[in-house]
C-alpha cells in the first residue's frame, strides 16, 4: 500500500472516531436531558400533590371545625391540625386572625425532603359577643310604634337575669356600652350587618354576620314552616339553639334561643321570648306580651299597650352563645381562596 493510500485511510479512521465521539455526545445530552426531563416532571408531581394536600386540608378543617376559635388577634397563628401526609410527609392547617371574626387558613403540606406548599384561604368565624356589641338599640328596625303603656327598657342590658349570668366579664361589650350605651330604638345598620348591599340576594331579607339566609334555614336547631309551632322553653336559661321560621309566625307561649323569621312576627298577648330576635319583615307585640333580649327586623316594630321589651344584651348574647351550629367558621362567600403564602410570612 501506498503512503497516499495510508494516509488517506488514516484521515477515514479519524473522522470515524469523530463521528462516535459526536454521537456519543449526542446521546449522552439527550440521556440527561430526559433525566432533567423526568426530573422536573417529579417535582412538579410533587408540587402538585402538596399544593392538592394543602388546599384538602383546609377544605377538611372547614367541614369537621366545629365550636368558637382559640386564636387571638395579633397572636401567633394556632395549628389546628396535623397529620401524616403520603407515606414521608405531613399536612397541617393553621388559623391565623386577623380580625375580631375574619380569619386566614393556612394550609401547608410536605413530603419528606421538601418545601412546604401552601394554600390559604379566607374564613369568617362568628364571635358572639362581636355580634351582640354590633347593636346600637333593643329594638333595630326601619319604623318603631311604642303604644302608651309599653315599656322599653335599656337601664340594666348587662345584668344577669332570672336563670341567665350576667355578662359584666366581657371585656368588649361592657366596654362597648359603656362608651355607647343602649338605646330603646335604632335604624338599621348597614352591610354586612344587615342588608344584601352587593353581597347576593341571599342576605336581603335577613342575615347574621356572613350566615344568610338559605345558611341560617340548614343550620336550624328547630325549623318552623310559615305558621308553625315554635318551641317553648322548658325551664329559664334553656335555649332552643337557632329557631327558623319559613315565613310569617306567632309566638304563643314562652320561647328562648335565637329566633330567625323570614316573614312577620307576632306576639300573642301573654306571650314571651327571651334571646337574639332576626325578623325579615314585621314585628307586632301585643298586650301582655314581653321580649327580653335584642330585636332587629328589616320592616316596623310595633310595641302595643301593656307590651315590654327588656332590652338585655347578656340574654342576647347567651341565646347565641348556646347556638353551637353556628359556632363553626365558614369561607368568606365570594372570591375567598387567597395566593399561597411563603413560610417566611408566617
Amino acid at each position: 500500500m501506498t503512503a497516499r493510500h495510508l494516509g488517506q485511510g488514516g484521515f477515514a479512521l479519524v473522522l470515524v472516531l469523530l463521528a462516535l465521539t459526536l454521537l456519543t455526545a449526542i446521546a449522552s445530552m439527550a440521556l440527561a436531558a430526559s433525566v432533567g426531563q423526568l426530573r422536573a416532571a417529579s417535582m412538579a408531581g410533587r408540587v402538585l400533590s402538596e399544593r392538592t394536600a394543602a388546599r384538602a386540608a383546609v377544605d377538611a378543617v372547614l367541614n369537621t371545625t366545629r365550636g368558637l376559635p382559640a386564636s387571638q388577634v395579633g397572636d401567633s397563628a394556632v395549628e389546628l391540625v396535623r397529620r401524616p401526609f403520603a407515606r414521608s410527609g405531613w399536612q397541617r392547617v393553621l388559623d391565623l386572625r386577623l380580625t375580631t371574626e375574619m380569619h386566614a387558613f393556612l394550609g401547608e403540606a410536605v413530603l419528606i425532603g421538601g418545601v412546604p406548599v401552601s394554600h390559604a384561604r379566607l374564613v369568617w368565624w362568628m364571635d358572639p359577643e362581636a355580634r351582640i356589641a354590633a347593636h346600637a338599640g333593643a329594638v333595630e328596625s326601619g319604623t318603631i310604634a311604642i303604644g302608651p303603656g309599653a315599656r322599653a327598657l335599656t337601664d340594666s342590658a348587662t345584668s344577669g337575669r332570672t336563670g341567665i349570668p350576667s355578662c359584666h366579664d366581657l371585656t368588649r361589650l361592657s366596654n362597648v356600652l359603656a362608651g355607647r350605651p343602649l338605646q330603646v330604638a335604632s335604624g338599621l345598620p348597614s352591610p354586612p350587618e344587615w342588608g344584601a348591599g352587593g353581597d347576593g340576594s341571599d342576605f336581603a331579607r335577613v342575615r347574621l354576620g356572613w350566615f344568610g339566609r338559605r345558611l341560617l334555614s340548614r343550620l336550624a336547631d328547630h325549623s318552623a314552616a310559615a305558621g308553625g309551632p315554635l318551641p317553648s322553653a322548658r325551664c329559664p336559661g334553656c335555649w332552643s339553639g337557632l329557631v327558623y321560621s319559613h315565613g310569617d309566625n306567632e309566638v304563643i307561649r314562652q320561647g328562648a334561643g335565637v329566633l330567625v323569621v323570614d316573614g312577620d312576627l307576632t306576639f300573642a298577648p301573654g306571650s314571651s321570648w327571651t334571646g337574639l330576635i332576626l325578623v325579615a319583615g314585621d314585628v307586632t307585640v301585643h298586650d301582655t306580651a314581653r321580649i327580653q333580649g335584642l330585636v332587629r327586623a328589616g320592616g316596623s316594630v310595633t310595641l302595643e299597650p301593656g307590651s315590654e321589651v327588656d332590652g338585655s344584651a347578656c340574654s342576647a348574647f347567651r341565646a347565641l352563645q348556646a347556638a353551637s351550629s353556628l359556632a363553626r367558621p365558614i369561607p368568606l362567600p365570594g372570591r375567598s381562596r387567597l395566593a399561597p403564602v411563603a413560610p417566611a410570612s408566617r
